[in-house]
């Protein structure tokens, strides 16, 4: 089973970056950075995230592209609860932004789901 997917399927703050350098560029971008807002550096060096993440040549072009401007990146994910998994991802010792990345959401709704009082009617098992 294949997903098409198009320009007009992207959230408006990638179109530009679909129609400029490819959408391949824009599903990796969503892939690697969603729920985050990434700033692009002028130049970047060999070891930035987003030249790891997209490979050298999509990377540098990327970078020149948004020239040192900022973007938040979409996660694209359906909503659903992810309160416990933030939980136990903190537990285990990871920061919210670390969390934000592997759970593909944004760290603004990583710290609400972390400061989220819990039920009071609920027993807590882990306490």
């Amino acid at each position: 089973m294949t997903l098409s997917v198009s320009v007009s399927d992207l959230p408006h703050s990638l179109r530009d970056v679909a129609e400029t350098l490819g959408l391949d560029v824009a599903l990796k971008l969503i892939g690697s950075f969603g729920g985050q807002e990434i700033k692009f550096p002028k130049r970047p060096h060999d070891g930035h995230p987003v030249i790891a993440a997209l490979g050298k040549d999509a990377g540098y072009a990327l970078c020149e592209f948004m020239s040192g401007g900022m973007i938040y990146v979409p996660h694209t994910r359906s909503r659903r609860s992810i309160r416990l998994d933030v939980l136990a991802l903190e537990r285990s010792g990871k920061e919210r932004g670390e969390i934000a990345r592997i759970l593909g959401v944004s760290q603004r709704h990583v710290r609400r789901m972390a400061n989220k009082p819990g039920n009071p009617d609920q027993f807590d098992l882990f306490a």
